[in-house]
């Protein structure tokens, strides 16, 4: 889109995205629902949709015009076509007395004559409207259109026009159905007549018996549904409190453009068995590592019996923000490879290294570090959830 200009977006309003012409069916920030030719749907996020190139909002240029009605007419089937070519050539006879629009054209028999040239246009407009059985007003604005928009001017608005899925719906309604469903995310599962007459008594007690109107049966179990709509609110109890426990930014791909950016710490237990040298049982074990996910370099591990406790964790976090010391001599090195110093950086010695010599930070240090949630968890605490969790600068 253009920087230079100030559009608004909203619900109803015509988009040009993706080489195509949508119409916002519905626009709950940070996404909205575009509703396409024939039915077609599609939801993107709102910054994508403005940053993608060629985006465009209303429809104000002829070319964007021109662009809309191929659009429009690839949009069709074919009876649809086969209509809407009817529908032109009888607008084309009603206003130059020939169904091909030119007597270069003509087909046999033409002009007949009540559309002869000599007619009056509306004798000939009467005349159309009788034969096609509509109004001359009709006539009248086909034939404007035709003259505006050329044959995309008349197709059909019904085989294109999509009911938006909340439309007609009343917002207050909206808003308690959703407040609703929100605080029986963490309760039992319930029915949707038991949402639906909880949102009727919550809007009467608030605004008023009979102020705020009500869909019927039918069309509210539609807009619960729409409402709810991969939450679960009416499936499973505990993937919907998963679903409700999700942070509020969006799931994305972390992307790494630095070695030391982000670290990921997991926890996996192993098909592996270990003897406790206290008990002599045997124990499962379960490996605690860290990994740049710049280059998946193994910055720090630990294998522990039975489970993971927060010791462990903090072992590893250890383990890669101080290197290992050297090995003994005749013992093999077998430290992780950490990450060398650019050489066009120059930072004071001291600063990395004790006054016996020993370092006492890698050369590249971890800057965010991101842990998943397993069972048993890494940090065992309720505020640990939902699965992925990044710590910036407080790890």
């Amino acid at each position: 889109m253009d920087d230079g200009t100030r559009t608004q977006l909203s619900a109803g309003a015509r988009v040009t995205y993706d080489g195509q012409a949508w119409d916002i069916a519905e626009l709950t920030p940070p996404g909205v629902l575009l509703a396409g030719p024939a039915g077609r749907l599609r939801r993107v996020s709102i910054s994508h949709l403005l940053a993608a190139p060629g985006t465009r909002v209303g429809d104000s240029s002829g070319t964007e015009r021109a662009a809309d009605a191929g659009l429009r007419l690839a949009g069709l089937g074919s009876a649809e076509l086969a209509q809407l070519r009817e529908r032109v050539a009888h607008v084309r006879e009603a206003c130059t007395g020939y169904r091909r629009g030119s007597p270069e054209l003509a087909l046999p028999g033409e002009p007949r004559p009540e559309y002869a040239p000599g007619a009056g246009r509306l004798q000939r407009y009467q005349a159309k409207a009788a034969e096609m059985q509509v109004g001359v007003r009709t006539v009248e604005r086909w034939a404007a259109r035709l003259e505006r928009d050329g044959p995309a001017g008349l197709v059909d608005e019904r085989h294109l026009r999509r009911r938006a899925p909340q439309g007609g719906a009343d917002a207050r309604w909206l808003a308690m159905a959703r407040t609703v469903l929100a605080e029986h995310a963490d309760a039992s599962t319930p029915t949707q007549d038991l949402i639906l007459a909880r949102t009727a008594a919550r809007l009467d007690a608030e605004h008023g018996t009979g102020t705020v109107p009500l869909p019927g049966r039918t069309r509210a179990r539609a807009l619960l549904g729409e409402i709810s709509r991969g939450t679960s609110a009416f499936g499973g109890a505990k993937a919907r409190r998963e679903i409700a426990g999700r942070p509020a930014a969006p799931y994305g791909r972390l992307e790494a453009t630095r070695p030391g950016e982000y670290l990921l710490l997991d926890t996996t237990r192993l098909d592996v068995f270990a003897m406790d040298p206290v008990t002599l049982r045997w124990v499962q074990a379960e490996l605690t590592i860290a990994m740049d996910l710049y280059d998946r370099c193994i910055t720090g591990l630990r294998l522990t019996p039975v489970s993971t406790k927060a010791v462990d964790a903090a072992a590893v976090l250890f383990e890669s923000v101080r290197p290992l010391p050297e090995p003994a001599a005749g013992w093999v090195d077998i430290r992780p490879p950490y990450h060398g110093l650019p050489s066009q950086v120059v930072i004071d010695a001291s600063r990395l290294a004790g006054q016996d010599g020993t370092p006492l930070l890698p050369s590249v240090a971890a800057e965010t570090v991101v842990v998943d949630y397993a069972d048993p968890p890494v940090m065992p605490t309720s505020a640990q959830r939902p699965w992925s969790r990044v710590c910036q600068g407080r790890c």
